[in-house]
């Protein structure tokens, strides 16, 4: 069965017991098990491990290393590839204790201290020798669109990014030591080229989304405009941007009389990295608050649903109220009717009787049929009546 987990919950459970055994619990392989402690980059034990521990020899535990940044610190286990499975009913959620406020263990400014230290120092030769995988993919692609272009396969503007200029040389120099640098901390880059250079590095669960471009210049037409670059002009401005489609950033830097972003691309990376955990934090924070939001709405809305049965409870107890009482002045008035047919039954007994005149057997026939009908309709017969008292039929509205 799926569940969700901390990284320190997860921890616990696979030092707890072997994982074959723990696996069951998820109804998935242990293989399966410990490839997500390796995604969560949480240690597990060693083959033989229990064995030796059962045999009371002696036994390493290796320590839960810190969060990565950008990791969840929230565990799916065995949810497949759906990250936001969700396994709550709304009866569950009313009933779970209320979420935690987000707490993080570590300073922001401890976690950059860290990021600082896997990093180091970061430079941009002016030659490259090796160019990371991402880029060295995107060369070939860019190849692979010039040969198509000169087959006339396609010839949009998009199509011609020219690599080999001194300006872009710069950029893919300056994004492949970036690159690099930030895969020290399980960075994953990309980059594409339409409508100008997309460039993006996951880290875990986020994604940083970057920018490296001239300074954008005002313009007559609009109200903002790359400037082209030209032969001596090559200023830089490197962004991270707030999101894929956003125009404002979280930081920047740019070329200016102090130095160039060749300089300063340890700063740059440091920043790049501690953004991912940054969203992270943001992320968890958001959540919290949806989680509280969440929950005070399923609260309104059971509020609600007990009112409006307690209100539906209260009309169809009204409405069988008024049937009894219905019923009742309907037995009250069949009570009167046929105490009016014997009354009347008897008054022509009577008035033959004073006339003189005998009792004939078509009279009787019609006496004895017209009390007949009396005691059908009187509702004191065998306590009829008493139905009013004991009929919970549902009284349609």
């Amino acid at each position: 069965m799926a569940e969700r987990l901390s990284r320190k919950e997860l921890y616990d459970l696979v030092w707890s017991e072997p994982m074959t055994t723990l696996s069951s619990r998820f109804g998935i392989s242990d293989v399966a098990l410990k490839k997500t402690c390796r995604r969560a980059e949480i240690p597990t034990p060693d083959r033989g491990y229990w064995a030796k521990k059962e045999a009371g020899k002696q036994t390493f535990q290796a320590a839960l290393p810190l969060r990565p940044p950008g990791m969840d610190d929230e565990i799916l286990v065995a949810g497949g590839n759906n990250y936001y499975w969700h396994s709550e009913s709304k009866e569950e959620e009313l009933q779970a204790p209320l979420p935690m406020p987000s707490e993080f263990s570590e300073s922001i400014e401890a976690v950059r201290n860290r990021i600082a230290q896997a990093v180091g120092e970061v430079s941009v030769p002016h030659q490259v020798r090796i160019w990371h995988p991402a880029i060295d993919r995107f060369f070939k692609e860019d190849e692979e669109r010039r040969r198509k272009q000169l087959a006339g396969a396609y010839s949009y503007s998009w199509n011609r990014l020219q690599l080999d200029t001194p300006f872009e040389r710069r950029r893919l120099r300056i994004l492949n030591s970036l690159f690099f640098a930030t895969e020290k901390m399980n960075g994953k880059p990309s980059i594409s080229f339409r409508e100008g250079l997309d460039i993006g590095i996951s880290f875990h669960q986020r994604y940083v989304h970057l920018a490296l471009d001239q300074p954008k210049q005002p313009n007559r037409r609009s109200r903002f405009q790359v400037a082209q670059p030209g032969p001596s002009e090559t200023k830089l401005v490197l962004s991270i941007r707030r999101g894929p489609c956003s125009e404002t950033d979280r930081m920047t830097w740019q070329d200016n009389d102090e130095g160039k972003l060749e300089t300063r691309m340890a700063e740059i990376a440091v920043e790049v990295i501690l953004t991912a955990e940054i969203q992270y934090r943001e992320m968890a924070v958001q959540h919290y608050q949806l989680r509280i939001e969440r929950r005070a709405q399923l609260e309104e809305e059971e509020r609600q649903r007990k009112l409006a049965a307690e209100r539906a409870e209260k009309e169809r107890l009204r409405r069988i109220e008024q049937a009894r009482v219905d019923r009742l002045l309907r037995d009250a008035a069949a009570f009167q009717q046929a105490n009016a047919i014997r009354k009347y039954v008897e008054t022509i007994r009577l008035s033959q009787a004073c006339d003189g005149f005998s009792a004939t057997g078509e009279f009787e026939r019609w006496s004895q049929w017209a009390l007949a009908q009396a005691n059908r309709i009187d509702p004191a017969n065998g306590g009829a009546f008493l139905k009013a008292m004991h009929d919970e039929v549902e009284v349609k509205k």
